[in-house]
């Protein structure tokens, strides 16, 4: 099926699957998902903003789902969630429409649990050497607030300096084009757990390597 706005793959393929409604970024963070094994998350308490086929719900002990301006949605600047309320934190496409993303980024890790880990998706930063941030939601950019580019490893940095942001990159087995998404591990031993399934596929994007 065609993507959104009837847009193909930078391939030339239909880029959605018209069973689970899946695009390139999703089949590209389950294969990662699947090396990191779904086994590993059983009986953590997991939360989900923005709908997102790349992890299965059954893999968690607990599940929520936030979607902005829909009934029980959090607005991720401001998370109405003690620290370290779940183990596993996944933000789909969201970061980029809002305007406080240094806010969003500090709540997002603060609610992660000590042991856990925050998945975060934007559109492909490793597309364009330089964020183009417009400080207001631009429509004909969907209502986002900013592009990002390579160079979001430096608001990384800025925002978060002593949180290890790991870069996987991989290539969707459906269209051939290469994304990738970034993995924020709260401990040393979730940081070592990723380097070692990942293996090359990952590397330390941003802030020092625990321990």
């Amino acid at each position: 099926m065609p993507g959104p706005r009837g847009r193909m793959a930078v391939s030339g393929v239909l880029p959605r699957c018209a069973g689970c409604r899946s695009l390139e970024r999703h089949r590209v963070s389950r294969v990662m998902f699947n090396r990191l094994g779904p086994g590993h998350f059983a009986g953590w308490s997991a939360i989900q903003f923005s709908p997102d086929p790349t992890v299965d719900p059954d893999w968690f002990g607990t599940f929520e789902l936030s979607i902005y301006g829909e009934p029980g949605g959090v607005d991720i600047q401001a998370i109405d969630r003690p620290d370290g309320a779940y183990e596993y934190v996944g933000c789909s496409h969201v970061l980029e429409h809002v305007g406080d993303d240094r806010a969003a980024l500090r709540e997002l890790l603060r609610i992660t649990a000590g042991r856990g880990l925050l998945y975060l998706s934007i559109p492909d930063p490793f597309a364009e050497a330089v964020t183009r941030d417009w400080g207001f939601p631009k429509p004909e950019k969907h209502g986002h607030w900013r592009v990002y580019g390579r160079d979001v490893a430096s608001r990384f940095e800025r925002y978060v300096p002593d949180q290890p942001v790991l870069a996987y990159r991989g290539t969707d087995p459906v269209t051939g084009v290469s994304t990738g998404a970034f993995l924020l591990p709260k401990s040393t031993e979730c940081y070592r757990w990723i380097r070692d399934r990942l293996g090359a596929d990952v590397e330390l994007f941003s802030g020092p390597p625990p321990g």
